[in-house]
């Protein structure tokens, strides 16, 4: 049986403009932004409660499709089928 690495990446970048607050938006390459205020950037329990909001959906498509290729790599086995 294969092993599996999982992989995390969270940045934090400082932008301009008017954006408002909002949930995570999925990008194009696949994962998933918030835009928070300076206000919230600066409380480590509001940084980090948007950081987890984010990385939420990442979490459950990642492991939705990590499943789902497994699924096709090899048949499920039946209740009571020996190895």
């Amino acid at each position: 049986m294969g092993k599996y690495r999982v992989q995390v990446k969270i940045e934090l970048i400082e932008c301009s403009g008017d954006a408002k607050e909002h949930g995570p938006i999925r990008e194009k390459n696949g994962g998933f932004t918030m835009t928070i205020s300076e206000q919230d950037a600066i409380s480590i329990d509001k940084s980090e409660k948007a950081v987890l909001m984010a990385a939420h959906p990442a979490i459950r498509d990642a492991i939705s499709k990590h499943l789902s290729d497994i699924s096709k790599k090899k048949p499920l086995k039946k209740p009571g089928q020996k190895k």
